[in-house]
């Protein structure tokens, strides 16, 4: 496909963008404490920028480093020092023919006053969910005083060299508590009508152009809260506040969707088809006249140029796909679709940043974020055609591989399975997973293009191994499941990786032990299948340790079969009959009946194979999941970082 509207130039205000990929804001937290860009930022956007992208709207940008704090890692533009930094990062992406806005971002009541050690401010005083923090209802003076803000932050990014600004309206952060008739109860001028809930955007609009001119504002908002509550927007308040941004004179408008109670409507995971809420962007492109950007999910150019055929949007915004392979563009230009690396919506960005307060990483490329310490160009090129030995072909081994291979190393991988993708390949097979393919497809042609040796059906040994004289070997064999003997009858009972692959079938009542996340994508499996199910798990809740986003997702399919739940219950005993556990809370055994007994109870490392192979002499690597189990995350980086690092013995 030639791609002929994606790769049309466009047009925001007066600025010619190179073609119609916006790459969204997606906070990152790579800034320093005071919110200055930082090396590691700037390096991050450089490489979206050299990768083809038209507009960068970078993260959201704090225009209030006094009430509005929402991270400890925030990029913001709240002080003339932050002024300095902020132009090498413009001028950077610049230099790759890339434009970039900034995002100006108050938080209102969803800042953190643990970091400010103030109370939040916001419209009305009413928390962001019931129960809440309660933050402070703005005073006249406090609105003019943040209003103010957004405007001396915008000079700054003017004198920095942004191309322009970007509004956040959306998300139900301040701009948005204002439009709000949820959060904004005020009976005075800012509050009531919607005039009067747009007043606070339109003075700060008004006050930009007043001392910037015609410098090019965009607003992003949500279409559509989704939001099952009285007060929050639906798509007709969407279009209204659309209108009437529009008549104030902005360059173009960015549609998102949700809001506070319901982030999934903004950044979905695995479960929601691409295009499902299109039809929202649609119609503001069909009620307005200025640009309109939007996000739909986009996760492969072929469906960004069917939307932009149809007219749902004028600029496809592009979010995690610049996460998972910053060359989207560029490999899209070139004719190669088939080599990006696609979003899985795995959502582990948004478990890093939102579950653990840490930088944003991704499963499918382990150098988001790190783009500064793993530069291309440093990549040591010493192989010399030196042979070494993968065993294993899943995503740590398939990565480990790859970077091997463009260091210059003979890389022969060894794969026991008649196909590549390891576990991947029991992954892919519950509900809405079929996508974790495209994570195989797209590793094994890469290292198929770099010259890789893949030999399937072969079962490694540290003879056969031996017999290649490898250099190095990395054992990328992944995690074996957690089968405790010492539980009578356990024989009896079946894998949940077997029962995924149809190898082994369920019949009558099911007991599944073990509610990590394979045990929930194999209890959902179960339930579908018609057969009632009790779940036997060791810790206080289902599910712990699964990001809630991803936990939400699968639960509801699975609450709906009210199936049995025995949380701090370990098992015990597998019979004939069913199992026995124990309530750790009070000792006391219980008999559950059952025809058929499921294991989910984990993985464990691949120590005693490491050792094995060097017994034999031979350098050997633990990668992945063999040496710590995890996800596709932690072994893609360790395959990555291994590969990298490597130096033969």
């Amino acid at each position: 496909m030639a791609y002929k509207k994606l790769f049309e130039p466009g047009r925001i205000g007066g600025l010619t963008i190179r073609n119609r990929a916006v790459m969204s804001p997606m906070g990152t937290d790579l800034a320093d404490i005071r919110g200055n860009a930082t090396p590691r930022l700037i390096a991050y956007y450089t490489e979206r920028a050299k990768g083809g992208i038209g507009l960068i709207i970078n993260e959201y940008t704090g225009v209030d480093d006094v009430d509005s704090i929402p991270t400890q890692h925030n990029l913001r533009m709240a002080q003339d020092y932050n002024v300095q930094e902020a132009e090498e990062l413009t001028r950077s992406v610049h230099a790759y023919g890339a434009k970039i806005f900034a995002q100006l971002h108050h938080g209102g009541a969803t800042s953190k006053s643990a970091f400010t050690g103030r109370q939040n401010l916001s419209p009305s005083g009413v928390p962001m969910a019931p129960g809440g923090e309660v933050p402070r209802e703005m005073t006249l003076e406090d609105i003019k005083r943040v209003q103010e803000k957004f405007i001396a932050a915008a000079i700054r990014c003017k004198k920095a060299g942004y191309d322009g600004v970007e509004l956040h309206g959306a998300h139900s952060y301040l701009i948005a508590q204002f439009f709000s008739k949820y959060y904004n109860r005020r009976t005075d001028a800012y509050g009531g009508s919607l005039e009067n809930r747009c007043r606070f955007i339109d003075e700060i609009i008004a006050g930009i152009r007043a001392k910037l001119g015609r410098y090019p504002i965009s607003v992003r908002i949500c279409g559509d809260e989704m939001t099952d509550e009285p007060g929050f927007l639906t798509l007709e308040d969407g279009l209204e506040i659309g209108r009437h941004l529009e008549a104030q004179g902005i360059d173009c408008i960015n549609i998102s969707n949700g809001s506070s109670w319901n982030g999934n409507a903004n950044c979905e995971p695995f479960s929601y088809t691409p295009g499902w809420k299109k039809h929202v962007a649609k119609a503001f492109k069909e009620a307005l006249s200025i640009p309109v950007i939007a996000t739909n999910t986009i996760k492969d150019p072929d469906f960004a140029e069917s939307l932009l055929e149809e007219g749902v949007s004028d600029f496809v915004a592009l979010g995690r796909s610049q996460f998972a392979d910053p060359e989207f563009m560029n490999k899209a230009r070139a004719g190669k679709p088939e080599s990006i690396r696609k979003c899985i919506g795995c959502m582990y960005c948004r478990e890093r940043l939102l579950g653990n307060a840490m930088p944003v990483e991704c499963s499918l490329n382990p150098r988001l974020g790190r783009e500064y310490r793993y530069r291309w160009q440093d990549l040591q090129k010493n192989g010399n055609s030196r042979p070494v030995v993968v065993v294993g072909g899943g995503p740590g081994g398939l990565e480990c591989a790859v970077i091997l291979a463009k260091r210059g190393f003979a890389v022969t991988l060894l794969e026991k399975e008649a196909a590549l993708g390891g576990t991947l390949n029991i992954a892919k097979l519950p509900p809405h997973k079929a996508n974790l393919q495209d994570v195989t497809d797209v590793l094994a042609l890469e290292a198929r293009e770099l010259g890789v040796t893949v030999k399937l059906n072969t079962e490694a040994t540290p003879e056969t191994v031996a017999a290649l004289h490898p250099v190095g070997v990395f054992l990328a064999a992944g995690a074996p499941p957690v089968v405790p003997k010492s539980i009578p009858g356990i024989d009896k009972a079946v894998l949940a990786e077997d029962v995924i692959l149809g190898k082994a079938p369920c019949t009558g009542k099911v007991v599944l032990v073990g509610t990590g996340l394979t045990g929930l994508e194999c209890a959902e499996m179960i339930l579908e299948q018609g057969h009632s199910l009790a779940m036997v798990e060791m810790n206080p809740t289902v599910g712990q340790g699964i990001f809630g986003v991803v936990f939400n997702d699968i639960y509801s399919r699975i609450k709906p079969y009210d199936p049995e739940v025995y949380t701090s219950h370990r098992l015990t005993a597998v019979t004939d009959t069913g199992v026995t556990v124990e309530d750790m809370a009070t000792g006391e055994t219980k008999t559950i009946a059952a025809d058929t007994v499921v294991l989910a109870m984990g993985t464990h490392s691949q120590e005693a194979m490491e050792a094995s192979y060097r017994a034999a002499g031979l350098n050997a690597i633990l990668v992945g999941s063999a040496e710590m189990p995890g996800r596709i995350a932690g072994a893609t980086r360790d395959g990555f970082e291994k590969a990298w690092g490597f130096e033969a013995e």
